[in-house]
């Protein structure tokens, strides 16, 4: 039970950081960029850098690696997940989340995925208890 909780935080996280940091490309336009990856690379570093809860080493590598595994998503992959959750559905059920979440983990190390999933726990805990 608990490997499952873990497994679903872990994707509920990288699910959510693919949102926020689609999110955060609007504080400078990637599309007017001779660099867009760095453009991107910046603005979710200037995002994650608000919240504090990174160094900003682990911002580089967070935001490096959630950029790499966003650029690797197909329009038929978006269109996928758009789909399942309008399904009321977890992604993370999807296959080639499955393969992504494995390959991000595997590029944040160790150390940040511990810290990142912590985060996220404390982040839902939270989450919850405003709720109630």
């Amino acid at each position: 039970m608990k490997f499952l909780k873990s497994k679903l935080v872990l994707s509920t996280l990288f699910a959510a950081t693919a949102f926020a940091t689609t999110a955060s490309h609007a504080m400078s336009d990637p599309s007017k960029s001779a660099d867009v990856r760095g453009t991107l690379i910046s603005n979710c570093k200037e995002s994650a850098s608000k919240a504090g809860k990174l160094t900003s080493s682990e911002a580089d590598k967070f935001c490096a690696c959630q950029v790499d595994a966003e650029g690797r998503l197909t329009k038929a992959q978006e269109w996928q997940i758009i789909s399942t959750v309008n399904q009321k559905k977890s992604p993370s059920s999807l296959p080639f989340i499955q393969q992504q979440n494995a390959a991000i983990q595997k590029c944040f190390g160790p150390q940040l995925t511990t810290k990142l999933k912590t985060l996220t726990e404390e982040a839902m805990k939270n989450a919850q208890a405003n709720q109630k």
